[in-house]
């Protein structure tokens, strides 16, 4: 393995830990300028979450999955993006927060756009 996918995989294992924290601490709340202020940040934690898991090369690489094809690692990083994002919604009652419908959707959402740079990006990086 080389150093950088392992400081993407530690990069990717601290912030997950960070985001968890974040979303389970009991009575957090984000006030911001504009109402919901909270989607927005949804949204690109989400957006860095999904982007910091497909760099850790962590999803569906190697041979038993075709060896990393592009298309099939942005699919799984994407189904795995909603899975963690529902898992964070629905786990945060038993902290005494409330699984807001919203949440999630910006959650996904930031998922969705993670993907879609990411692809973007690695179609500029193989020249078309």
């Amino acid at each position: 393995m080389n150093y950088l996918r392992l400081i993407f995989r530690v990069g990717f294992v601290l912030y997950t830990l960070a985001l968890l924290t974040a979303t389970h601490w009991p009575g957090l709340t984000v006030h911001g300028p504009i109402d919901r202020t909270d989607l927005v940040i949804h949204v690109g934690v989400f957006f860095v979450w999904t982007c910091l898991l497909f760099a850790s090369g962590l999803i569906a690489t190697g041979e038993r999955f075709g060896c990393g094809c592009f298309k099939r690692r942005i699919v799984w990083t994407f189904v795995a993006g909603v899975c963690f994002a529902a898992f964070d919604e629905l786990t945060q009652p038993i902290f005494n927060r409330v699984a807001d419908p919203w949440d999630f959707g910006a959650d996904a959402v930031g998922v969705l756009v993670a993907c879609g740079v990411i692809g973007v990006w690695e179609r500029a990086k193989a020249g078309g």
